[in-house]
């Protein structure tokens, strides 16, 4: 079957990405800050265990799948949030990301009684904790709608890069992420591609965006299948959404070693080379989607023609700075 996809793919931010470096956490009277451990994991303070397992390594002999499914099963709830009241930081273990909370936070908002109130003091961070905080919207596992150019808004989640092994991307010095990795919901093929935060919205609150799009006979199924496998998501817990529907779960092609992606690699490396990606037609979505595939197309700006195989394999263009599986 033929259809069309957008010239403009995807592509890797062209800054090479790094761990937050360390910084102090301000009490000064702005905005309400949320803060994300890179890690995701509860500070030393907060739990010792949880802290030992975040500086554990894995096997030195493990595949780089593997390695990977290691990684996600450490990927957990939790953020730092100021108060916009007494402005001392508190944290919170139950959420996942800043759009989960209301516009103003409060102490006595806390679930954790001895904390849910402003007169309680403030946990210290301890210097390695804040070596791994980044002022992040989302997290690991965060779901989302997400814009490609030539496409409508469309369910995704934030998922952690096979290249980098982070679902963020850090310029320079600066803690907070210019783009994130999301993988993308979808009846036929697992894709996944950077986006900055201006292509992102946080899915429930937005939902209704869809329905223009599901309006659209060449769309609708489709997308349809997206939205039932995000709203499952949404009803899962982080470890269970991860382990069913990130991006090394879905592909079932091989991931072999990571690509280090430098500003120098795109620099070389910026035309768009054919990509294959693996699709799962066995599924009971897939299957019900397929009827509706001949008028799959997108949006009528920056396209280019492909040729689909629904039986075995999507080609795609993408960035040879991530040759092995982006979008």
């Amino acid at each position: 079957m033929e259809g069309n996809l957008p010239v403009e793919t995807a592509f890797e931010p062209e800054e090479e990405a790094h761990q937050p470096f360390s910084h102090s956490m301000s009490h000064s009277k702005n905005t309400k800050q949320s803060i994300n451990f890179s890690i995701n994991e509860k500070t030393d303070s907060q739990s010792s265990s949880n802290y030992k397992d975040i500086l554990s390594q894995p096997a030195e002999d493990l595949s780089h799948r593997q390695r990977l499914l290691w990684l996600q099963k450490r990927r957990k709830n939790g953020l730092w949030v100021q108060c916009d009241d007494c402005n001392k930081w508190r944290y919170l273990d139950n959420v996942l990301d800043k759009h989960e909370l209301p516009k103003k936070w409060y102490c006595k908002m806390n679930p954790e009684q001895p904390l849910a109130s402003c007169s309680a003091a403030e946990v210290p961070l301890r210097m390695h904790d804040e070596e791994d905080l980044i002022h992040s919207e989302y997290a690991a596992g965060s779901l989302v709608l997400a814009r490609v150019a030539g496409w409508p808004w469309w369910p995704a989640m934030v998922d952690d890069c096979p290249d980098t092994e982070q679902y963020y991307w850090l310029d320079g010095f600066s803690d907070i992420p210019t783009h994130y990795n999301v993988v993308f919901f979808d009846a036929f093929e697992v894709t996944r591609a950077w986006m900055t935060p201006t292509q992102l919205k946080p899915y429930s609150e937005n939902k209704k965006i869809l329905k223009s799009v599901l309006r659209r006979k060449n769309f609708n199924k489709r997308l349809e299948v997206a939205i039932t496998q995000a709203d499952d998501a949404k009803n899962l817990s982080l470890s269970a959404r991860l382990m069913k529907y990130s991006f090394i779960a879905r592909y079932k092609g091989n991931i072999d070693s990571p690509k280090k992606i430098t500003k120098k690699d795109m620099k070389n490396g910026g035309k768009e080379t054919s990509l294959l990606v693996e699709v799962d037609t066995n599924s009971e979505l897939a299957k019900n989607a397929i009827i509706d595939t001949s008028t799959m197309n997108p949006d009528d700006t920056n396209q280019t023609n492909i040729v689909e195989n629904s039986q075995k394999t999507l080609q795609r263009t993408a960035s040879t700075a991530s040759d092995d599986f982006d979008f």
